[in-house]
C-alpha cells in the first residue's frame, strides 16, 4: 500500500502541476495470449491459459534538464481446467518516474526498467526488474520484465561511467503458490488430496514476506566503460535471492527423499515407514544474497559477442525433501548472434553453473551444469512474416523446451502471433515436473 500510494504521488506530480507548459507524448500497448494444453488425459492439468495486459502511458520534458514518465498497466491472468478455474485480474503502475539530468548526472526516482548486462534472454545480471513467473519460462524475457520502485543516480565520465541504485521494497520473483500448472505446489497438493493416504493432508503456505524499510533495503552499484572495441561492466547487487525456487525453511512430511518429483506420492509411498507429518504448512522466507557480476560485449566482423559473469554468495537451491539450502555459486554465459544478408538471423548463448559446496542431496541441479540457448528467426513477404525458433537444452539434464512461433504484421502496430511450447526431460529432471505442460496458443499484440 506504501508503495501505491507514492507511486500514484509521483504520477500526480509529473502530470498533475509539472507538465502545463510540455506537450505530453501518449501512447500504449495491448498484448494477449491464449494457449490450451496439449494434454487432456491428466485430471490435474489445466485445459487452457488466458492471458492480456494493456499499457497506456504519458511522456513529457517540461524543461530541459527534466523528463517525466507515467503508465498504469492491467493484466489479466485466467487458468481453466477440470476443476474450478481462477481468475486473477491486477492493475498497477509502470513505468512512472522522474528524471533530472545535469551536465555529466541523471538522478531518477520511481518505477524503473533498469537492466544490468549484456546478454539478452538467459542474461544472469539482469536482476533489478521484478520477474513475474507465473507461467514460468514460457514468457520472452521482455514479457516477464516489470519495473520497480529504484533510486538512480548515474555519472557518466569521459571514460568510466558510475551508477547507484537503492530501494526500500525488497525484491524477488512472482510465482503462484496454488491453482496452476506451474505453480510451485499445486499438483503436489491435489496428488496428496486425490490419494487415501494422504487426503487428510491439505497443503498450505506461510510466507515471511520482508516488509519495505531500511533493514530490507536493497542496493548495489555498477561501473561501466569502454576499453578498445569492449564495452565492460562490473557490478555488486546487495539483495534478496533471486532464484525461482522457494526458500522453505520447514516442510510438513519429513523423513522422505524425493527421486521422482513428477510423481511424488510414489516417493512418500515408498518410504512410509520413516515418514513424519507435523502439520499442514510449508513456511517460506526470502534470505538475503551477494552478486557481483562482470559483463563485456564487442563486435568481430560483424558477429555480435556479449558474455556475463556472476558470482553469488547465498543461492537457494531445493532439497530432495523439499526444504531449501543456501550455497555460493557462480555462472558465466557467452553468446554470439549475427544477421545474415537475406535477413537470417542466428543467436547463440552457452551457459554454465557451478554449485559450490554441492550436495547429493539437492534436487535438481547438478554440481556443475551447462546449457545452450537457440533463437532462430527468418523473415519473408517484405518483413510482414516472420518464423522463431527459441530452443533451450541441458546439456547435463538431457532436458529441453523449445518454442517455435510464426507471425504476421497486418501494419508496423498489429502482429498476430501463434506457436508451441514443447518441454521435455529425463526422470528427476527440472523440465520433467513440466513436461506435461506442452501448449499450443495464439496471440495479438497492438501498439498504438
Amino acid at each position: 500500500m506504501v508503495k501505491r500510494l507514492a507511486l500514484l504521488f509521483l504520477a500526480w506530480l509529473c502530470f498533475g502541476g509539472l507538465t502545463y507548459a510540455s506537450e505530453i507524448e501518449l501512447n500504449g500497448r495491448f498484448w494477449g495470449r491464449g494457449a490450451i494444453d496439449l494434454h487432456h488425459d491428466n485430471p490435474f492439468e489445466d485445459q487452457r491459459i488466458d492471458h492480456e495486459k494493456l499499457r497506456l502511458e504519458a511522456k513529457a520534458s517540461p524543461r530541459e534538464y527534466l523528463d517525466l514518465k507515467a503508465s498504469i498497466e492491467l493484466d489479466r491472468l485466467a487458468y481453466y481446467g477440470n476443476d474450478n478455474g481462477r481468475e486473477e485480474t491486477r492493475v498497477f503502475l509502470w513505468e512512472t518516474y522522474l528524471r533530472l539530468v545535469k551536465d555529466a548526472w541523471e538522478i531518477t526516482v520511481g518505477n524503473q526498467l533498469i537492466r544490468w548486462g549484456k546478454v539478452d534472454e538467459l542474461t544472469i545480471l539482469d536482476n533489478l526488474t521484478w520477474q513475474d513467473l507465473r507461467e514460468l519460462f514460457t514468457l520472452r524475457l521482455e514479457e516477464r520484465q516489470h519495473p520497480w520502485p529504484w533510486f538512480r543516480i548515474q555519472y557518466f565520465g569521459e571514460n568510466v561511467n558510475l551508477e547507484g541504485v537503492f530501494t526500500l521494497w525488497p525484491l524477488w520473483p512472482k510465482r503462484d503458490d496454488f491453482d496452476s500448472d506451474w505453480a510451485v505446489f499445486d499438483h503436489l497438493r491435489k496428488k496428496l488430496a486425490a490419494d487415501p493416504v494422504f487426503s487428510s493432508l491439505s497443503l498450505k503456505v506461510d510466507k515471511s514476506e520482508p516488509s519495505p524499510s531500511l533493514r530490507n533495503a536493497e542496493w548495489g552499484f555498477r561501473i561501466s566503460g569502454t576499453l578498445g572495441e569492449i564495452d565492460w561492466e562490473v557490478s555488486y547487487l546487495y539483495a534478496h535471492d533471486r532464484s525461482f525456487y522457494y526458500y522453505v525453511k520447514s516442510f510438513p512430511i519429513k523423513g522422505f527423499r524425493l527421486n521422482t518429483p513428477s510423481d511424488p506420492i510414489k516417493d512418500l509411498k515408498a518410504q512410509f515407514s520413516n515418514l513424519s507429518i507435523t502439520g499442514d504448512t510449508a513456511y517460506i522466507s526470502y534470505p538475503r544474497d551477494n552478486i557481483l557480476g562482470f559483463a563485456f560485449e564487442t563486435t568481430y566482423n560483424d558477429i555480435g559477442i556479449r558474455g556475463e559473469f556472476a558470482y553469488h554468495t547465498d543461492r537457494v537451491f531445493l532439497k530432495k525433501n523439499l526444504e531449501a539450502t543456501r550455497k555460493a555459486y557462480w555462472r558465466y554465459v557467452i553468446g554470439l548472434d549475427y544477421r545474415f544478408e537475406n535477413g537470417f538471423y542466428l543467436n547463440l548463448q552457452f551457459l554454465q553453473q557451478r554449485v559450490l559446496g554441492w550436495s547429493e542431496d539437492i534436487l535438481f541441479d547438478p554440481k556443475l551444469d551447462s546449457y545452450i540457448f537457440m533463437r532462430l528467426s527468418k523473415s519473408f513477404l517484405e518483413d510482414y512474416l516472420e518464423v522463431r525458433l527459441d530452443g533451450t537444452y541441458g546439456i547435463t539434464t538431457r532436458g529441453y523446451f523449445l518454442n517455435p512461433e510464426i507471425a504476421y504484421k497486418i501494419s508496423d502496430d498489429v502482429e498476430f502471433f501463434a506457436g508451441l511450447h514443447l518441454i521435455d526431460g529425463p526422470q528427476g529432471s527440472f523440465f520433467d515436473v513440466y513436461d506435461a505442460n506442452d501448449q499450443v496458443y495464439l496471440g495479438l499484440e497492438i501498439n498504438f
